[in-house]
């Protein structure tokens, strides 16, 4: 019989660097009865919906494939453990029904099946996936629209018989165990599992982006892939990468924070859910919800919803992406420079990291280009 640990969520609350720290750990865990595999060591298992005819934003016939490809090896593994870890940050939206119908792909005798799910307060989450909606498209959603029922999310899975258990966290480094979300991980499943031999590396997987990234980010995706709305693309990922290395050494620019408009609209239309946060994680609401609402703008730009940014840093940055200023990879770094420096100036403790980020990141572009950049 095959006793499983299913990490269902919610996105953007510490799920890449669970996953990462689980792949690293495999083999280990494989050594104290604990079966773990994935077809990438930060994707986790998103991709078994596609095994139920669900969609991903990658090309959905690999991912079934690879999917089906990991099923195999954890049912081979599954005979010889104690327990099967899954996880993937879209569990916690589908039905209890159909995961257990993707784990039953892997045992045909199932013994338990225990769940973990963490969550975040609707502000920092609503910020975090308007983040994360710009990265692949020039749209997201409007404040004044949000909504995420996490207590109807959960409820389904507490409501459902197939489900042994369903524990929840608050994905805030204040409550999570160690301030980091794998040592809180791994607190819940040496309880869940009885297995004190767990080990997990703490990874902190951070890849947000200031307020400036966010803004150049969206008109990046509007400007030239515009018609690639909602998929990947590998100059997208590049930039991505050099945002991210850029920020290593601390984030460049603003900490991105809601105007008070809205921020007022994503309270105003969570208030149900902050009254359950304050029951389940003891979080209770920043204030009341808002009544008086006011709307300013019309909510399609960044700079609508963000509280500060700072238009001369998010002009640097563009000066430093060759789509936005095409002579760097004909050679004139000229312009792109003198953004380095304005930058490496604006934020001395992390002048080493910008260096370092525009010089991968030229490289790769002009790799892709097939040009070849002067020295800088």
């Amino acid at each position: 019989m095959t006793k499983f640990v299913v990490h269902i969520g919610d996105g953007k609350c510490g799920s890449s660097a669970i996953q990462a720290a689980l792949f690293d750990a495999r083999e280990d865990l494989a050594k104290i009865g604990i079966a773990y595999d994935a077809h990438h060591r930060t994707s986790g298992n998103y991709n078994f919906g596609t095994l139920l005819g669900k969609a991903t934003r990658g090309n959905d016939e690999h991912q079934r494939r690879w999917a089906g490809q990991v099923v195999k090896r954890l049912r081979s593994s599954a005979e010889h453990a104690d327990y099967v870890f899954i996880s993937s940050e879209a569990f916690l939206t589908m039905e209890p029904a159909e995961i257990v119908q993707i784990l039953e792909m892997i045992s045909d005798d199932i013994e338990s099946i225990d769940t973990i799910a963490y969550v975040r307060h609707p502000l920092s989450m609503y910020l975090s996936l308007a983040q994360q909606s710009v990265k692949a498209s020039f749209r997201f959603r409007r404040p004044d629209t949000y909504r995420r029922p996490l207590h109807e999310f959960v409820g389904k899975w507490r409501e459902s018989p197939l489900i042994d258990s369903v524990t929840v966290r608050l994905f805030d480094r204040t409550a999570l165990v160690g301030n980091n979300a794998v040592a809180d991980f791994e607190a819940i499943v040496k309880q869940l599992t009885g297995n004190a031999a767990i080990k997990l590396d703490h990874i902190d997987e951070n890849t947000s982006l200031s307020a400036e990234q966010m803004v150049v980010m969206q008109d990046f995706r509007r400007r030239f892939h515009a018609d690639h709305d909602n998929r990947w693309t590998p100059d997208t990922s590049r930039l991505i990468d050099f945002f991210t290395t850029m920020n290593e050494d601390g984030m460049v620019g603003h900490r991105p924070q809601l105007t008070p408009e809205a921020a007022a609209w994503v309270l105003h239309g969570n208030h149900d859910v902050l009254d359950w946060l304050g029951t389940e994680c003891g979080l209770g609401p920043d204030q009341p919800a808002p009544t008086d609402l006011k709307q300013d703008g019309d909510w399609s730009k960044l700079p609508s919803i963000l509280a500060s940014v700072d238009p001369g840093a998010v002009h640097q940055l563009k000066m430093m992406i060759p789509a936005f200023n095409p002579g760097i990879l004909s050679g004139d770094l000229s312009k792109a420079s003198q953004a380095l420096d304005a930058m490496a100036t604006a934020t001395p403790a992390g002048a080493a990291a910008i260096a370092r980020a525009a010089e991968i990141y030229w490289n790769a572009e002009a790799l892709a280009n097939c040009t070849t950049l002067a020295s800088a």
